[in-house]
């Protein structure tokens, strides 16, 4: 397995916003939307790509000379992915995931021992492979991929998910409007769940097609003040229960509705149990939905 992405903090990688291009680098037809980012492709496949005049990339270190595409690695596996400007500068850090092929699922549904289940429908064509240590990968400026995993086999190695593009766009305006706004001052936002193997996602009885599955779903909530496992007291109301999970869910709603090319999605309000405290849920599914509030 080949694993060659160095792990960059958080820290790090809101550190890279600095000087970026004016003109974005692309990757088959899409711009790469922040500094910190991450692209998916399948073994061997060619991958188009758009570089603006006087930056050069570099898979694994290595310069590719062509300036309009480049080959895949053959070995599924995480590979680094840099841009860097005229003076050697990095402007783009992307997370590049060689996904393992799903015709590789055993009879038995398990990905070199994961679990993963048969898909109801609509079988993605590959899976993120992790090995162990790589959890600390960012995949935008505020998310690590390690914070995407399904909770299961937790000793288990390799794991595989997925994580969506669309949905981590959404994330990422929100949080930052959140901290603009001075709701919270929060690096991250704490994922509860986020990809779910088929398996898993029965296991614990949720919807047949949840757009867990797909990876383009989280359920989310700030927790900063405290740290303490629990979403934080954003309303300020002196209690933390679901009034806090539709602060949230509304600021979001609006948020959404008045911020231009923001992908649609899926929001939802929860209140708590007694497994878990209120939070919400934030998907990418490509079309408005509503519910919990």
């Amino acid at each position: 397995m080949m694993n060659s992405l160095l792990g960059t903090t958080i820290l790090q990688a809101i550190a890279f916003t600095g000087a970026v291009s004016t003109v974005p680098v692309s990757l088959d037809g899409k711009d790469i939307p922040h500094p910190v980012w991450h692209h998916m492709a399948m073994p061997s496949e060619t991958v188009p790509m758009t570089v603006p005049a006087g930056m050069t990339a570099y898979l694994n270190g290595d310069r590719i000379e062509a300036a309009d595409a480049f080959i895949a690695p053959e070995v599924s596996g995480t590979y680094s992915l840099e841009f860097r400007n005229l003076d050697d500068e990095r402007e783009y850090k992307v997370a590049l995931f060689v996904l393992e092929p799903s015709d590789r699922v055993d009879a038995e549904g398990r990905l070199n021992g994961f679990r993963m289940g048969a898909y109801p429908e609509k079988t993605p064509r590959g899976f993120i492979r992790l090995d162990e240590g790589y959890g600390d990968i960012n995949v935008s400026p505020s998310f690590q991929i390690g914070q995407f995993l399904c909770h299961q086999q937790p000793d288990h190695w390799p794991k595989y998910l997925l994580i969506s593009s669309d949905n981590l766009k959404r994330l990422e305006v929100l949080l930052d409007a959140l901290n603009r706004d001075g709701i919270t001052d929060a690096d991250t936002f704490f994922v509860m769940s986020a990809f779910r193997s088929p398996f898993y996602n029965t296991a614990i009885g949720s919807a047949r097609l949840s757009r867990h599955m797909y990876g383009d779903a989280t359920d989310i909530y700030i927790d900063v003040a405290p740290k303490d496992g629990l979403m934080d007291d954003i309303n300020r109301d002196g209690a933390i229960n679901k009034a806090d999970a539709d602060f949230l869910y509304d600021y979001a709603q609006d948020l959404f509705a008045n911020t231009k090319e923001v992908p649609r999605g899926g929001l939802g309000s929860y209140k708590a149990n007694a497994v878990h405290g209120p939070f919400v849920h934030v998907d990418g599914r490509g079309r408005s939905a509503r519910w919990g509030r």
